[in-house]
């Protein structure tokens, strides 16, 4: 239908003839009857055969009375004009059957006569006129109705078109903004990944070097250790050794003292030898208390090295914020410390062993009595 451009010419002509060829009596104003096209042509025919009949005369009628639709009228001049005008007076008359329709054509048919042509020309004329203007109306209407609802149609799809686009542009618009966000959002991951890396980079790097020397300062820990036992062990073999070398010193002293004693005899008495021997015990007596003292002292030392590192702890500790901690009582020797003493003094008797009475024999063998020296002095 939105492409239908109205009626041709030709077609325009076809609807005229068939128009003209309808009979005037229906009248100006009335509409044509519902009929068939066909029906309609055997109702002309029959008319035009009839009129036939009547212009060669009622003697000249080759059909029967009884084969005739209609008896023929006794004054056809006269009854003409009525019948011409009848449709012409009555346009409002309603609308009649078919069959009734047909008599009428039938009977009306022969109406043209030599004086009224003109005038039914005239009618027909204006009524087919009048059709022409009310289906071109029609078709006009129709057309603009057609054209209003596509205009309706079209401004319809603008519309849609038209929000649409703007539905689309604001999408566009929206996802351009989000794109950017995204953007931005990787970029400032990105920037803050570069930076983690590099610190992380360098912390890598500097637990790398700790690492390395801790190990370093483990493995020197570990060898310093060793070193340190292997030679105290030899220390204490030399130190064996020479203890070792003085008795037999000693020893081969006695033995030369002794003889040289019997060569010179030179025989000490009884009483000479138990003063001596009451002088070597004396003199071992005085040594055992010089080296408890030296271990007092050393044991002394070592508690007041003690106490200055936890005073230093202590120290430390209440600079860090510690000094909701309380302090334990001061008493003359508190428990952890005779235990601290007590580790130490065990930790030097094994780096340092006791001086046994043989070993203190032998540091002061070196040392010449009294009576030595003066019997040395004319042996050598």
């Amino acid at each position: 239908m939105a492409g239908w451009s109205g009626f041709s010419e030709e077609e325009l002509r076809k609807l005229q003839q068939k128009d003209q060829a309808v009979p005037a009596a229906l009248g100006r104003g009335r509409k044509p009857a519902p009929t068939n096209r066909n029906r309609q042509q055997l109702q002309r025919e029959r008319a035009l055969q009839l009129a036939t009949q009547q212009k060669s005369g009622p003697g000249s009628s080759a059909l029967p009375p009884e084969q005739q639709l209609t008896k023929p009228p006794p004054q056809p001049t006269k009854a003409l004009p009525q019948a011409v005008i009848q449709p012409v007076v009555t346009p409002t008359k309603p609308v009649e059957e078919p069959s009734q329709k047909e008599t009428l054509a039938v009977n009306h048919a022969p109406a043209p006569a030599e004086d009224t042509p003109p005038i039914a020309r005239e009618l027909e004329k204006q009524e087919v006129k009048f059709r022409e203007k009310t289906r071109i109306e029609l078709l006009q209407q129709d057309q603009k109705m057609m054209e209003e609802r596509n205009k309706r149609k079209k401004a319809l799809l603008t519309k849609t078109i038209a929000e649409k686009s703007k539905q689309t542009q604001a999408e566009s618009v929206k996802l351009k903004r989000i794109q950017k966000e995204l953007q931005t959002l990787d970029n400032m991951v990105s920037n803050d990944i570069c930076i983690l890396r590099g610190v992380i980079e360098q912390t890598s790097w500097d637990y790398n070097t700790a690492r390395k020397r801790y190990e370093k300062a483990e493995s020197e820990y570990v060898t310093a250790k060793l070193d340190l036992h292997k030679k105290t062990e030899i220390k204490e073999q030399l130190t064996e050794h020479l203890c070792a070398i003085i008795q037999q010193n000693e020893l081969r002293k006695a033995h030369k003292l002794e003889e040289l004693l019997q060569q010179l005899h030179l025989q000490a008495t009884e009483e000479e030898q138990e003063e001596e021997r009451r002088e070597e015990e004396r003199k071992r007596e005085e040594r055992k208390r010089e080296e408890e003292e030296e271990r007092k002292r050393e044991e002394e030392e070592e508690r007041k090295r003690e106490e200055e590192e936890e005073r230093k702890q202590k120290s430390v500790m209440e600079n860090q914020g510690e000094a909701n901690v309380p302090s334990p009582p001061d008493t003359g020797s508190t428990p952890g410390i005779e235990t601290e003493t007590q580790a130490g003094s065990a930790m030097l008797q094994q780096d340092y062993p006791a001086v046994t009475g043989s070993d203190q024999d032998c540091k002061t063998a070196n040392i010449p009595l009294a009576g030595q020296s003066e019997v040395e002095a004319p042996a050598s």
